[in-house]
């Protein structure tokens, strides 16, 4: 095992069978780097909303967001892909670079990252911008989404399937005093791959103020999601196929059932 240190940095390097690695240490010389290390490695906490207890008073308000009206968004996963593959692979490249640096090892390594990820990012993209549903297809798909909003109200159904599953937990009513769940339906969105199979997801946040709190309290917010399961295109577009409508219903009764299991633990 070979240590080697230059402006706070430690590269130890360590020869196994038929692999040479590298691992990168940062000495107490460089204390800002120990903490930018422990930032990069810490996890954010899912936000959690508080639970409501069983036969307690609640009101309940099912709304849509203003993001909700419109086209839906149809998204290529392509280029997602291929733009984070893109921004990984660059700022690998620019980190390797960097320690080419020697006694600015320290100051080369973030720089090289940086300058790799953002030529990564361009190249990715511009590989997934290839990938891309036809506009012809986008725009028959769009409008197979739009005509079946019209005739599915995705607003209507997930306030029933709310209300139906808070109703076995809670005395639901219209008490202003009572702990409020506001379920906002915020959007749509439609993913597609490069061999054209199709996915959608639907988006509610959901907002909780208990009982008691002041008016000026902000209240606890949590985002849920359906993302449905990939099916080919053709079958998105097929007027007597009934996987549009069966996946908005599940949709809806899905995240129902995840919003009051949450809030209904005790």
């Amino acid at each position: 095992m070979k240590i080697a240190k230059s402006w706070g940095l430690s590269v130890i390097a360590t020869s196994l069978p038929g692999l040479r690695r590298r691992t990168l240490l940062w000495s107490g010389r460089a204390p800002w780097a120990a903490v930018a290390l422990s930032l990069l490695g810490g996890c954010a906490t899912a936000p959690q909303l508080t639970p409501i207890g069983k036969g307690a008073a609640v009101a309940m308000v099912v709304v849509k967001s203003p993001q909700a009206e419109g086209p839906v968004d149809i998204r290529n996963q392509s280029l997602g892909n291929e733009t984070a593959v893109g921004a990984g692979s660059g700022a690998a490249v620019g980190g390797l670079w960097g320690l080419t640096c020697g006694p600015l090892v320290v100051f080369c390594i973030p720089l090289g990252m940086g300058i790799g990820a953002i030529y990564g990012t361009v190249a990715g993209a511009a590989v997934g911008v290839t990938s891309a549903l036809p506009n012809n297809k986008t725009a028959q798909l769009r409008d197979r989404l739009g005509r079946a909003q019209q005739s599915h109200d995705l607003l209507d159904e997930l306030r029933r399937n709310v209300t139906d599953s808070a109703r076995k937990h809670w005395n639901l009513g219209p008490d202003p005093s009572a702990t409020v769940i506001t379920v906002e339906l915020q959007e749509m969105i439609v993913t597609s791959t490069r061999d054209e199979r199709v996915s959608l997801t639907v988006r509610a946040l959901v907002s909780a103020r208990p009982s008691g709190s002041p008016p000026q309290t902000a209240p606890k917010q949590k985002l849920y999601e359906y993302v449905g399961a990939f099916s080919n295109l053709a079958v998105w577009l097929d007027e007597g196929s009934d996987l549009l409508d069966a996946t908005l219903s599940s949709a809806t009764r899905q995240i129902a059932t995840q919003i009051v299991a949450e809030l209904a633990l005790n």
